[in-house]
């Protein structure tokens, strides 16, 4: 494995599990705040991994949330990426301090911002609906959509109700727009993974292999222990995408054999596993995604996960090749350094603008 990309892989582990803070102590002055919240999650069960049925969220309030108590408000969901909670939004990108930021300079409208947790052993769900790690997408757009709806002031419709995801939450923002049409009316993906088979994403990378060498729960137990995070995050790929449960441990099936310690793609497995990227789903999707009032997605193109920019570069040219509008915005940068920044100064204002605000 790169020494860059297990750097980074590393490092999303030291902001794993944070605890959320109250906005008190990341803005004084302000008051907004942040509510911690369990949410009920039917959707996830009977999953094979042994994800909990109560999920953790946390939800920016904004300043005159209580003081205008008649009032209802825009909503944007906040997923995150692997290996990551909602700490990381808390912590780590002071996403409360930015949103009071810009909601007291109107660049933004108030908004309720929902984070999510969506982690699970392999890292996380993926937003997707799996018959191995759990319906996901349907946490997002049915149970936690229906809580939040339920127990807040909001507008409860589409137009108001937008989602951005970073890397695997940005693939999720994607999915969802694309596989639970009618839920969001704004979508932003930032450095979303997963939309291209190729580079580190290929079936090249030797984590692959060592994925597809576990047979037993030790050997699982293994990968976790020596913390082989490309493996260990591929294991969850597998258990998002794959359509069927297979037998245990893994449960999933692999598009591919080992013949001669070399991988042997099955064609019809991985054609199959091929029609579950986002890049062959857009044709039958483009009705629902041209009636979006606004889909963006950025990438830095020092990504350290080499499949990332190549595939939301692709992506881009397939909307467009659909006449999907949308607006791909390139940069200077990697995968984790400016996000926090390019919240506040870029896509925040921008969802904001197109989300429908109460009268």
């Amino acid at each position: 494995m790169p020494k860059l990309h297990l750097a980074l892989l590393l490092a999303t582990t030291l902001v794993f599990g944070v605890p959320g803070l109250s906005l008190a102590q990341s803005s004084p002055d302000a008051t907004s705040r942040v509510v911690e919240v369990e949410v009920p999650a039917p959707a996830l069960a009977g999953n094979l991994l042994g994800t909990s049925e109560l999920q953790g969220a946390a939800i920016y309030l904004p300043s005159s949330y209580d003081s205008d108590p008649d009032r209802r408000y825009p909503v944007i969901y906040l997923l995150h990426g692997i290996f990551d909670d909602y700490g990381i939004w808390l912590e780590i990108e002071e996403v409360p301090a930015r949103l009071n930021r810009l909601m007291a300079a109107k660049a933004m409208p108030e908004a309720l911002v929902v984070m999510p947790n969506a982690g699970n052993k392999y890292g996380g769900g993926y937003y997707r609906n799996s018959p191995i790690s759990g319906n996901w997408a349907d946490y997002i757009a049915d149970d936690l959509i229906g809580h939040v709806d339920a127990e807040f002031r909001t507008l409860a419709s589409a137009d108001g109700r937008a989602v951005i995801g970073h890397s695997m939450g940005g693939y999720g923002a994607i999915n969802l727009a694309i596989n639970r049409p009618g839920t969001f009316s704004v979508v932003w993906s930032m450095s979303p993974c997963c939309l291209a088979a190729t580079d580190d994403f290929g079936f090249g990378n030797d984590a692959w292999k060592r994925a597809a060498r576990a047979e037993t729960a030790e050997d699982i137990e293994k990968l976790l222990a020596d913390q082989d995070f490309y493996a260990i995050a591929l294991l969850g790929i597998l258990s998002a995408f794959s359509s069927e449960a297979g037998d245990p441990p893994v449960h999933g099936d692999f598009p591919f054999d080992i013949v001669r310690g070399e991988v042997v793609l099955d064609d019809a497995a991985y054609d199959r596993y091929l029609d579950s990227l986002p890049i062959r789903q857009l044709r039958a999707a483009r009705d629902d995604l041209r009636a979006l009032r606004g889909f963006g997605l950025d990438v830095g193109l020092g990504d350290q996960f080499l499949h990332i920019p190549p595939g939301t570069i692709e992506l881009s040219q397939r909307l467009g090749a659909e006449r999907i509008p949308h607006l791909l915005d390139v940069y200077d940068g990697d995968h984790r350094q400016k996000v926090g920044d390019r919240l506040e100064t870029v896509v925040l204002p921008w969802v904001g603008a197109r989300l429908m605000v109460a009268e």
